[in-house]
């Protein structure tokens, strides 16, 4: 993931809880933070940061009513530059103008922000002027249209008006300093991105079904909703490599109960087609948000948020890595692939027309089993698929050898695949060697998608025909991994060698 700056970013944008109606709300968050500041915006705000494609922090602390300078209270005029950022307005709200009969009146600040950032501005200051632009007899609108347009460099004249201070009633100044607020936890919640509608979705998902959470939030523009989302992206992957630590430790405290190391964790969006509707000859295409895990030799994928140690050893559905291929969809360009892809030409939406898939297939003694995800992003779908492959290479070295039962000529033997010496059957009855072979003397491998497996070997007259009942697909995957792990240190070898006699010192 990439590094991202330890500034606090924030901006005014719309949120929407539950489906239920979008209101105005000011959003921030650093880095280092593991929630999204949430403070909820009045509807009867003039807010000028509102107007623009801002990114305001949060309102007003209650000492913008109360701690102003007394030479700001005595003094008639002051002028005070602000300078604002790209993505971000002067973060203030304004009220009064001619229609009311009132001059411009400050009448929040937003903390953060440029305005706020001066600390020369104040709740109950009169802005007389704008770049020069006499604001003493313009309408409302007219003094938001001004301002908005006023460039990056804002040269303001304003004066303290405490006659004013009325204005402000009890009420407003109790509803400002005491805004709604709320927190949108990032750890272990699954991010959506809704790119052509500028909005993020963040589900938030407990143990408890009747608690579970969905926030949309849109922005204003491009730029500030790209922001937003690399922020959020970084922010989950921190949190969840955070989660992942957690986790190991509190299963180190068990360890007479189990030896899991979970490796990566991240929510998923896996894409399934059910055709078994009764008059529908379409496939329907379906999706559910999933949480998969990846331990030492295993996939685990959850159906929920796992909260105790308890939940995270019942994974919904469970995999064997060594069992386990890993595919790029877009890059897929076998007939079994680019089925694939025709599959997931099905899934886009309207709202979502990205191809940021990876498909998973697990070798069990039920068959073959297929899984296909979507990422937000072709990083993640490459993270996903780089852990996977990495992952399953090192459970590979660290089995070293795996058996299968099977029969040959009528007799129970034991197939091993050996990291070193390759393949080796050995019969069940009296333990003996019947034939060994190493993994480069391999020339084809084939099966009759059922139970039996094809062998022929170099120097081999003929075609070695096995039967291995449920276990043949386990099987076929696992000399697959055997394959790739042995090719990939091959691969290292050269590199360092390589490396080794490039470094000549002259």
């Amino acid at each position: 993931m990439s590094i991202i700056e330890e500034t606090t970013l924030s901006s005014l944008v719309d949120i929407d809880q539950a489906n239920s109606t979008w209101c105005k709300a000011v959003i921030s968050m650093s880095a280092n933070d593991s929630s999204i500041h949430v403070a909820f915006v009045s509807d009867s705000d003039d807010s000028l940061s509102r107007l623009a494609p801002a990114s305001p922090t949060l309102p007003a602390s209650p000492s913008k009513f109360h701690q102003v300078p007394d030479d700001v209270v005595n003094q008639s005029k002051r002028f005070v530059r602000v300078h604002k950022t790209d993505t971000s307005g002067l973060g203030i709200s304004i009220k009064g103008g001619r229609e009311n009969k009132m001059p411009i009146l400050i009448s929040k600040i937003f903390s953060g922000m440029a305005a706020d950032n001066t600390g020369q501005l104040f709740v109950g200051d009169a802005i007389l002027s704008v770049n020069g632009v006499d604001l003493t007899d313009v309408s409302h609108d007219e003094a938001v249209q001004l301002l908005k347009k006023a460039g990056k460099t804002v040269d303001l004249e304003v004066k303290y008006l405490k006659e004013v201070m009325p204005y402000f009633s009890h009420k407003q100044r109790l509803n400002e300093n005491k805004q709604s607020r709320l927190c949108i936890p990032l750890k272990l919640a699954y991010v959506n991105d809704i790119k052509e509608a500028r909005t993020v979705e963040i589900h938030i998902h407990s143990d408890d079904q009747q608690n579970q959470s969905l926030y949309s939030i849109r922005f204003s523009d491009g730029l500030q909703h790209q922001n937003w989302l690399n922020r959020i992206r970084c922010v989950t992957y921190r949190l969840n490599a955070q989660v992942v630590q957690e986790t190991n430790q509190l299963l180190l405290m068990m360890a007479s109960k189990t030896s899991v190391n979970f490796k990566h964790v991240g929510w998923l969006n896996e894409c399934y087609q059910n055709s078994s509707v009764t008059g529908i000859l379409k496939p329907h295409v379906h999706s559910k948000v999933l949480l998969m895990a990846l331990t030492h030799d295993s996939i685990l994928l959850y159906e929920k948020a796992p909260v105790s140690v308890d939940d995270w050893l019942q994974p919904s559905i469970s995999y064997s890595l060594i069992c386990t291929r890993v595919i790029l969809c877009s890059y897929a360009s076998s007939p079994t692939a680019h089925s694939i892809n025709n599959f997931v030409s099905l899934t886009c939406s309207n709202r979502d027309n990205s191809n940021c898939y990876f498909m998973t297939r697990h070798g069990t003694n039920r068959g073959v089993q297929t899984h296909y995800f979507k990422c937000m992003s072709n990083d993640e779908v490459k993270n996903w698929t780089y852990s996977i492959e990495k992952q399953a290479n090192t459970a590979v070295c660290l089995l070293k050898q795996v058996e299968f039962g099977c029969s040959w000529h009528g007799r129970d033997c034991k197939l091993f695949i050996h990291f070193e010496d390759g393949l080796k059957l050995y019969e069940n009855k009296q333990n003996s060697l019947l034939w060994q072979h190493c993994f480069d003397k391999l020339k084809r491998s084939a099966d009759n998608n059922h139970s039996l497996l094809w062998l022929a070997f170099e120097n081999d007259e003929g075609e070695i025909e096995l039967e291995m009942g449920s276990s043949l697909k386990p099987f076929v995957f696992t000399l697959h991994s055997f394959l790739a792990s042995k090719l990939n240190r091959i691969s290292l070898n050269s590199i360092l060698t390589n490396s080794t006699l490039n470094n000549t010192s002259l």
